[in-house]
């Protein structure tokens, strides 16, 4: 006697290799065994192709209330019958699920309530501000240069997991960007579209909007793994090629090198002027500068969003031009790629973009020691807004670190805004 168990396997779902039931098959069809027993006939299939796979296996079913021959007529009609009435419960199972949800969108309320979501209430109907907070700080961050892993680093410090309750990583917090319950809207996952919810926003369709930009932008790093260790890799430039070329070498020392040999230096030597210019800039009465922003122009965002919208129908209409034979393929994909681009430049002019946690520093009662307790990412960022750090030729040789071979130039404010694509005019 052999027992094939297939519990997190639904009867009415295709089952192929790797499944129980497709080894029971390959049982049967070798003669290992003559009577397949189950609890009851819907238990086992809820298919009329599973039906005619079991009796094309010569199978013999017994159940709990009765057996069913599949070899004979009159049996092949009970299990027919049978099985027709499982895949009608199916069916139905799932035209009252959906429309169960098509009344849940109509009112504005989640369709998958049984996971709950970072910044809501289960129900999905109410805010919970202490989580909203980080949520909204996740968007803002990422916008500002932090990495998914990073992110995922600062939920899990905070005691938060995922829906599933695991802990988070650079995937789920992708995940999470992507879900626009935060902006306030449902996603019919079949049509793509978006409905108004009766659930507070956590973010605003701008900043959401331009996360998503960011997040296809195919100019980002695809990869979720191998984050910078040291402060100035890839930061840093050389002084001879003026190329952020800059990576970290290691003997019996660890350093900073150009990757075409042009110059080398003590990454500790380094990093301590990087820290201290760092510290004495952020404490400069003139640091709050960094952070102010210009006020943004409301009419102008109301035209912008308008203009958005209408860039929006016209991506929405390219598939019924298509299928009308006015526009052919390649057609399509030009109109929609010149259409996506006029989005993604708008969604960047609609947000005001993240700005590195200087804030943070400046507002500090200890700026040094936040300093050192801040993590490498957003250290990184920092120095990148800050200022242009760039390691040049030593005039003589051997180890002996010379200050002067290291020129820091501080940024000023409407420097710093520009790196961060913060321009006045947006």
């Amino acid at each position: 006697m052999r027992e094939f168990e297939d519990n997190s396997v639904s009867a009415s779902k295709a089952r192929g290799k790797g499944t129980k039931w497709h080894d029971m098959l390959e049982a049967a069809g070798t003669g290992q065994f003559d009577v397949i027993v189950a609890v009851d006939l819907d238990r086992l299939l809820r298919q009329t192709k599973d039906l005619v796979t079991l009796i094309e296996a010569g199978a013999k079913v017994v159940t709990l209330d009765g057996e069913i021959d599949l070899s004979t007529p009159d049996g092949e009609l009970r299990a027919t019958m049978l099985t027709a009435f499982a895949r009608f419960e199916v069916r139905h199972k799932a035209e009252r699920r959906r429309r169960a949800n098509a009344r849940r969108r109509d009112e504005g309320t989640p369709t998958m309530v049984a996971l709950k979501i970072l910044g809501y209430t289960r129900d999905g109907l109410d805010v919970i501000e202490e989580e909203a907070e980080s949520v909204k700080k996740v968007f803002d961050d990422f916008l500002a240069g932090v990495s998914l892993n990073q992110l995922a680093r600062d939920l899990n410090e905070q005691g938060f997991t995922t829906s599933k309750g695991r802990p988070f990583n650079g995937h789920s917090v992708r995940t999470m960007l992507r879900n626009p319950r935060y902006m306030g809207k449902i996603l019919h996952h079949s049509t793509g579209e978006m409905y108004a919810g009766r659930f507070p926003e956590i973010v605003d369709e701008d900043l959401w909007n331009t996360v998503q930009t960011k997040l296809d932008d195919p100019a980002r790093r695809k990869s979720i793994g191998n984050e910078p260790t040291q402060l100035l890799s890839s930061i840093a430039y050389c002084g001879v090629c003026n190329k952020r070329s800059i990576k970290v070498g290691r003997a019996d020392w660890v350093f900073y090198r150009c990757n075409d040999g042009h110059v080398s230096r003590s990454q500790r030597q380094v990093d301590a002027m990087v820290n201290a210019a760092v510290i004495e800039r952020l404490s400069s009465k003139d640091a709050r500068e960094l952070i102010l922003r210009p006020a943004a122009d409301e009419t102008d965002r109301d035209a912008l969003r308008s203009e958005r919208m209408v860039a929006q129908t016209k991506i929405d209409g390219l598939a019924a031009l298509y299928a009308d034979g006015v526009l052919d393929g390649p057609a399509v994909r030009r109109q929609s790629a010149m259409l996506r681009q006029k989005i993604n430049e708008i969604d960047g002019r609609l947000s005001t973009p993240g700005a590195p946690p200087i804030e943070e520093l400046i507002e500090s009662a200890d700026v040094e020691a936040t300093w050192r307790e801040m993590d490498l990412t957003r250290r990184r960022l920092v120095v990148d807004s800050l200022m242009k750090v760039t390691i040049l030729p030593k005039e003589s040789r051997g180890r002996k670190f010379d200050p002067e071979s290291v020129r820091i130039e501080r940024l000023s404010p409407s420097d710093a805004r520009e790196l961060r694509g913060d321009s006045e005019d947006e």
